[in-house]
């Protein structure tokens, strides 16, 4: 396969569609440049307004089927579109959560498409996908040097697209909001997510209809329990269905930066979320979006996680829900013994969404019944009834989504234990150790 350095090396003679204006009460910093010839450290996000009028016409059912998938290898050189599968689809196709969609965009000479997903903001009505799916990014010249990326057009946002349907309706972006890094410098890989602002529809927000995902931010790359979700349109794809990976992210040595994992999802799944942990089965927390994939030897996805920078970019789309603090996260269990029958909670404090485990050892084939409270001096609501296994040990797993203290209570004929567990607001990352720098945004569903 033959690749070619950024792909939309076409566009470079065009105009930046829409006007880019400096969000409102930023400033640029000097225009240095840099000893490769990218510019340096201009302050604030890019703003460009995108024609309203013309998108709901201009997709028809035969341009979307025909889009381009728009993807990156890891060095950023844009992969070729490979033909797309003409075999049947499986059976039994996947639905995303409905704040998951496939995003539609052009520029003077072609269609493309990406995927994208909602963010909870004041104004309901934002999307997150990659910057590359937004901005062409920085483009080095024959010469040398970076010249400013150019902005495409005609956004269409389409929440569960499946074989040419929209069950929750077309959105129309307005406004795209990028990073100033990405848009005026080369290979600026960090940065390589933006945010589109979507005109209501029927006087309904978007967020209102399908749910609005909070981002976790300053996460580290290593991460359990991810999922992906995307759009893939080359070979063995063809862009009709999403698809999902899920599984373990690793640093990625290659760039020491970005997060990867295993997945084999092609073109069209640029700017799918990464999920660190899901709030309900429509929204979650957004901590990466794909940025690039590897094109040789093993199959992984690529993404830089979401930093303090996307600030700036919530700031211009007039703030999301205020950032919350992780918070200490104290003892990694907590165990209560009584009567011969221990109960623990692994771990103590959990996020929002994440793994809890309950784990007792009693006697062997010894009946329980799980319980839990909700606040204090509350009623027992029973969740479950178990009996322990042949070594004396039963062992149950949840997902809370109710924040704040919870009491969960295991009864034996001889007695009751119970182990209190405190829900964060955020999920947690992997590395306990750095929980207190990380920060996210609340899911609305």
């Amino acid at each position: 396969m033959r690749r070619r350095r950024h792909g939309w090396i076409a566009l470079a003679g065009l105009l930046l569609i829409g006007g880019l204006v400096a969000a409102p009460g930023t400033e640029a910093a000097a225009d240095d440049s840099s000893d490769d010839g990218t510019s340096v450290a201009l302050v604030g996000p890019l703003v460009a307004a995108l024609d309203v009028d013309a998108p709901g016409a201009y997709w028809t059912p035969e341009r979307m089927e025909q889009a381009i998938p728009l993807g990156l290898d890891p060095d950023g050189d844009a992969v070729d579109a490979a033909p797309r599968a003409a075999a049947p689809r499986a059976r039994g196709a996947l639905t995303s959560p409905r704040s998951v969609g496939k995003l539609f965009f052009s520029d003077r000479t072609s269609d493309y498409v990406c995927s994208a997903a909602t963010v909870n903001t004041a104004d309901k009505n934002v999307i997150i996908t990659a910057g590359h799916c937004v901005n062409t990014g920085g483009r080095r010249g024959l010469l040398g040097g970076c010249t400013a990326g150019s902005t495409y057009n005609n956004f269409l946002f389409v929440p569960r697209y499946a074989n040419g349907s929209a069950p929750d309706g077309r959105w129309v972006g307005t406004r795209a909001i990028m990073h100033r890094e990405w848009v005026e410098r080369c290979d600026a890989f960090t940065y390589d997510n933006a945010l589109v602002e979507l005109a209501p529809r029927n006087g309904r927000r978007l967020v209102d209809v399908v749910g609005g995902n909070g981002l976790a931010l300053n996460f580290p790359a290593r991460e359990t329990g991810v999922r992906v979700w995307g759009w893939p349109a080359e070979a063995p794809y063809d862009g009709e269905t999403v698809r999902r990976c899920a599984g373990e992210s690793y640093q990625f040595s290659a760039t020491g930066t970005d997060a990867a994992i295993a997945c084999g999802l092609t073109g069209g799944a640029s700017g799918g979320p990464w999920f660190v942990s899901m709030a309900s089965p429509q929204v979650g927390f957004i901590w990466a979006v794909t940025s690039r994939r590897t094109t040789t030897g093993a199959a992984y996805l690529l993404a830089t996680p979401l930093t303090g920078s996307v600030r700036t970019l919530l700031g211009a789309a007039r703030a999301a829900r205020p950032l919350a603090p992780v918070g200490v996260t104290g003892a990694g269990r907590v165990v209560v013994t009584r009567a011969g029958v221990a109960f623990r909670a692994l771990p103590g404090r959990v996020g929002r969404g994440q793994l809890l485990r309950l784990r007792a050892r009693a006697g062997a084939s010894t009946p329980v019944v799980l319980s839990i409270r909700l606040r204090p001096h509350g009623p027992w609501r029973r969740l479950r009834v178990a009996r322990t296994d042949r070594d004396g040990v039963v062992e149950f797993a949840f997902r809370p989504t109710r924040v704040g203290a919870l009491r969960y209570r295991l009864r034996t004929p001889r007695t009751s234990v119970s182990v209190a567990v405190r829900v964060l607001s955020c999920p947690l990352p992997r590395d306990r150790s750095v929980a207190e720098d990380t920060v996210c945004t609340q899911p609305t569903a």
